[in-house]
């Protein structure tokens, strides 16, 4: 089991801020998966060592490639400790290639991190929810933002249906054997996708008590 390091952190957790992390040291703060989620870890890892496996806050992550994927949902659901009957949610989250500022809460106030990426990535979560076992957890899977590309979960999970519609319409991700990959927000004949963060604020000027608002893309600040 390994964690890969994202750049401006010492955690060797990409989902915690550097803050976060220094944070957690400085208050010896112990941040464990509960034995339930450690037995399901050892489990998954045990029957797909090229996992990636990140633990934080109580909550299991396991990143994994996306030919790992029809796989993995298909032993995820029929493994009978595992046995994740729902996929209770699909996320995603656009992570631009290039530099970019976070900050984070610490004791000293609100300190700014600069983080680097060199290629830009759609990053999917997708929640299975264990009804008999009462467990959840997440698979995350990296996909190159410029022609993201992935298996559909539509035969193995009925719900990633629309969900996966979803991650279409908003991220562009093409979902391979979908029975009807179309957008379900936006229209048909809309130019671009939303939910990237290389995708234009644009807006309409709004008037607010007397005054015009322009468009957040035209704002000076």
């Amino acid at each position: 089991m390994t964690n890969a390091s994202r750049p401006g952190t010492s955690s060797g957790n990409p989902d915690m801020a550097a803050g976060e992390y220094a944070k957690l040291v400085e208050g010896a703060v112990a941040v464990q998966l509960s034995e339930q989620l450690a037995r399901l870890r050892d489990h998954l890892v045990g029957a797909f060592p090229d996992l990636e496996v990140l633990g934080f806050r109580g909550e299991l992550t396991l990143v994994a490639s996306a030919d790992q994927m029809p796989e993995l949902l298909r032993f995820c659901r029929d493994d009978p400790d595992v046995r994740c009957e729902l996929l209770a949610d699909l996320s995603g989250v656009h992570w631009p290639a290039g530099r970019r500022i976070e900050a984070a809460q610490e004791t000293t106030g609100w300190p700014a991190y600069e983080l680097e990426q060199e290629e830009g990535r759609i990053e999917l979560d997708y929640i299975l929810y264990s009804i008999a076992h009462n467990h959840r957890f997440r698979i995350r899977v990296h996909l190159p933002d410029s022609e993201p590309r992935i298996t559909s979960a539509t035969p193995l999970y009925a719900s990633a249906n629309v969900m996966e519609r979803e991650a279409y319409d908003f991220f562009g991700v093409v979902f391979d054997g979908h029975p009807n990959l179309t957008r379900i927000l936006m229209p048909e004949d809309w130019v671009g996708h939303p939910h990237r963060k290389d995708y234009p604020l644009g807006g309409v000027e709004v008037q607010f008590k007397g005054a015009t608002i322009p468009p957040p893309d035209e704002r000076s600040y």
